[in-house]
């Protein structure tokens, strides 16, 4: 049953959320590193370019198809598809775009501070050189370009069932808790407060 201020979230949007923000603060990392070495002595040469987009695109490479393969198995949102129960109890709302909007940029600036301390972090073990600035920004753009893959999972799996996936909860973080589903004819028509 559903609880006191549960919303639905559109599962497929949930994921394209996190994969596009993955790969926005992945960009602004990689803007961090040039501004971090630009305030260095070396100041930003050739040397470092060369490294920090070199090591980017070698990471990134390596690692789309090593996380599509990794994260199939376990943590794809698509694997949780055959989790999801029909959506039964009171109607809910869907989640506003007041919502999304505050979702967005809660979850857009945990993975900045977040990816901001692993790179600082990573700065400080490996040295600067473009090295590790290359290795965290690849990374997080390949964990983004294949959750963003999977999305595309979800949408044919939602149109060849006939249905539209859920996370029923009072914000995302509870998109664990709970996976609904709805006839698709049902999730077309606009949903009205009770």
């Amino acid at each position: 049953m559903a609880t006191s201020g549960e919303k639905l979230w559109g599962y497929a949007n949930l994921a394209r959320l996190w994969s596009w923000t993955l790969i926005a603060v992945s960009g602004l990392l990689l803007l961090l590193s040039i501004a971090i070495q630009a305030a260095t002595d070396e100041g930003l040469d050739l040397r470092w370019w060369g490294a920090a987009l070199g090591i980017t695109g070698l990471t990134g490479v390596i690692s789309y198809p090593l996380f599509r393969v990794w994260l199939r198995k376990t943590a794809l949102p698509s694997v949780r598809l055959p989790q999801a129960v029909r959506a039964s109890g009171p109607r809910r709302l869907e989640a506003s775009p007041r919502d999304w909007r505050r979702w967005a940029g809660f979850t857009a600036l945990i993975l900045l501070v977040g990816g901001a301390a692993m790179l600082v972090f990573l700065i400080g073990v490996l040295g600067r050189g473009g090295t590790a600035e290359g290795v965290v920004v690849g990374m997080l753009a390949a964990w983004g370009a294949a959750t963003l893959e999977d999305v595309r999972r979800i949408v044919a799996a939602e149109r060849a069932e006939g249905r539209r996936y859920y996370a029923a909860c009072t914000r995302p973080t509870g998109v664990g808790n709970k996976l609904v589903w709805v006839p698709r004819r049902t999730a077309d028509t606009p949903v009205t407060p009770a």
